[in-house]
């Protein structure tokens, strides 16, 4: 099994939260621990990215999903 990050980028200004469409990153990881001290690193980094205004006025957050993937032996 290979673990794969999922992004999401949420705003929590509404009365329901409403997140965008996820964005896959390009890495695989053998392991999920490996998978989700990553999915932090890369919500850190892609929150410090973002302008401070918009942050605070939309109350936005990124949330993020490590799922497993099944290669094929080839």
């Amino acid at each position: 099994m290979k673990y794969i990050i999922i992004i999401y980028l949420c705003s929590f200004s509404a009365s329901e939260p409403q997140c965008m469409p996820g964005r896959v990153l390009g890495i695989q990881f053998d392991t999920y621990n490996n998978c989700i001290l990553e999915g932090y690193k890369q919500a850190y980094a892609a929150l410090d990215t973002l302008d401070d205004e918009q942050v605070n006025n939309e109350k936005l957050a990124i949330k993020f999903d490590c799922q497993e993937i099944k290669l094929e032996n080839i």
